[in-house]
């Protein structure tokens, strides 16, 4: 089962558990060098960074305590990895598509579908 446990610190954490769409993955970054030869050197910076695609279900009184932390540049985050749960500091690096999927009523507040995606830091 896949979810998030997001904060600005790793002591005030949301825990994101309505997830419908949920991609983990790595990469790696890397850094190339041009001697004044003109020969070309890649060689990798740090290897297997995670990034996690995510779309997830919010209600409405979750909303405002996401948008706040996701907007840091950085923020801690917890995520279910194949071989169990991981953590680390990550910023997000994609657009935040947000869509209202169901309009408050006076039993449950809104619902909104959030697609983004984070990449470790």
């Amino acid at each position: 089962m896949a979810y998030l446990k997001i904060g600005v610190s790793e002591e005030d954490l949301l825990a994101v558990s309505r997830i419908s769409g949920y991609d983990l993955s790595n990469f790696s970054l890397k850094n190339q060098f041009t001697s004044e030869s003109g020969h070309t050197i890649t060689y990798p910076v740090r290897m297997q960074k995670k990034r996690i695609a995510v779309t997830a279900e919010i209600y409405g009184d979750e909303y405002e305590q996401f948008i706040k932390i996701i907007k840091n540049p950085e923020f801690f985050c917890i995520f279910r990895n194949p071989d169990g749960e991981k953590s680390g500091y990550f910023m997000v690096t994609s657009d935040i598509s947000v869509t209202k999927i169901m309009n408050e009523t006076p039993e449950k507040s809104a619902l909104y579908a959030i697609s983004f995606t984070i990449e470790e830091v």
